[in-house]
């Protein structure tokens, strides 16, 4: 048929939810258009060569026949961990079925972070915004630790441009307790921008001494620059705190809660609010689906169709210790399972490459490539419709889950 161009193409890879995507596709072929961020065009890059076969312990085997294995395997196994959960809301809610009805325990690879995050907002609320609001409104955004461009490549072109509908002057920027990059710094451009340091293990300390100066405290030895950012925020229309939960050390918790408490205190006398990033490979909605199915977050456990959550025991690092069969999902991006001596299934990326090949391996279809679906951005308040945009002859996972299912029953 030659090659088609696909515009207006929702990249549903990092959680920012970038809707500007150009594809094109000449078969089975895909090549991302240039202006496209480099993560992006590698995950919706194709070669044109045929998907990998179905395998049962290395060898090749049909489709059907995989299938049937995994059933059979999940039938004789005594403690599960569905782990990976990458894929769209639809994939999520047919693995959940699954469990329901096998038992084991579920979690999203990419979890971690946004736990940090639940933990700040269980025990004290918070008040968080979206990112139309941000490039809308925020006059004052801080980058609270490492420069989340790293994970979120064009957040400050999509978040944060130079000019914003209800901004009155120019945006500033600043950067506390860690530096943008040169590619920051050139989306950037137009903005004020400034970079706070803070020493080693200093970014909880300095939290805590702007939380005080905001609420008219003066703690002791306080930085000249801390002292200044405290009246730039009290000043400020809109301020915003923002940091990527994934990238902060292990004091990542203290952190979120500091920030959240100079948040807190601002909105007595003005508007701040914090923007929580996180969301990778629709790590957001599978949160909301484990909610709107369960009434649990992530992290979940089934036993004789009951469930229950617990952010320790059922974490995959923890589940996979006591598992017998690890049940592996990622079809945005060729992620490897855990290592564990468990048996696996991998319902994966073809692409991927294994340390252990796993004992059933069935390649999936990307969603918003080769199936729709729907996937949820970082800020959770947008659904992101997923189109299709090429047949690879790739079933989804919620396909193959199911099938999985039947077989087993």
């Amino acid at each position: 048929m030659g090659e088609t161009v696909h515009t207006d193409v929702v990249c549903p890879f990092c959680g920012l939810g970038c809707d500007d995507i150009t594809l094109k596709v000449d078969g089975t072929k895909v090549t991302a258009a240039e202006g496209v961020c480099g993560r992006a065009a590698a995950l919706f890059r194709r070669s044109g060569a045929p998907a990998p076969s179905p395998r049962v312990g290395g060898r090749d085997v049909s489709f059907d026949e995989a299938v049937a294995e995994a059933a059979k395997r999940l039938s004789g196994a005594r403690s599960i961990a569905y782990a990976g959960l990458a894929t769209d809301v639809d994939g999520v809610r047919a693995v959940l079925k699954l469990a329901g009805k096998t038992g084991g325990s579920v979690d999203h690879y990419a979890s971690e972070g946004m736990f940090r995050n639940l933990a700040s907002s269980q025990r004290k609320g918070w008040v968080a915004t979206t990112f139309a609001e941000v490039r809308n409104r925020a006059d004052l955004f801080v980058v609270v630790g490492p420069d989340p461009l790293k994970s979120y490549h064009r957040l400050y072109d999509r978040v944060t441009p130079a000019k914003g509908r209800f901004l009155k002057g120019p945006r500033r920027v600043v950067f506390l307790g860690g530096e943008p990059t040169k590619e920051s710094l050139s989306q950037l451009e137009g903005s004020i921008v400034d970079v706070i340091k803070v020493a080693e293990g200093g970014l909880v300390d300095a939290l805590s001494q702007l939380a005080t100066l905001v609420a008219d405290g003066t703690p002791p030895k306080a930085a000249p620059e801390l002292v200044e950012l405290a009246a730039a925020l009290k000043a400020a229309s809109y301020g915003v705190l923002a940091w990527s939960a994934a990238s902060l050390d292990d004091e990542g918790d203290l952190v979120i809660e500091r920030a959240v408490s100079v948040i807190d205190t601002l909105n007595v006398t003005t508007r701040a609010a914090g923007l929580p990033l996180s969301g990778k490979d629709n790590l957001t909605g599978a949160y909301h689906a484990s909610l709107w199915n369960h009434g649990f977050p992530l992290r979940l456990g089934f036993r004789d169709g009951v469930s229950d959550h617990d952010q320790k025991a059922y974490a995959t690092e923890n589940a996979v210790k006591t598992a017998d069969l690890v049940v592996w999902t990622s079809a945005f991006r060729p992620e490897r399972p855990p290592a564990s001596g468990a048996a696996v299934i991998a319902i994966a990326h073809p692409d991927t490459t294994f340390e252990r090949e796993p004992d059933v391996f069935i390649p999936v279809g990307q969603p918003g490539l080769d199936h729709q679906g729907l996937a949820f951005r970082a800020d959770s308040v947008v659904g992101l419709p997923l189109r299709r945009h090429r047949d690879a002859g790739l079933k989804s996972v919620a396909e193959i889950v199911t099938l999985i299912s039947e077989a087993r029953a």
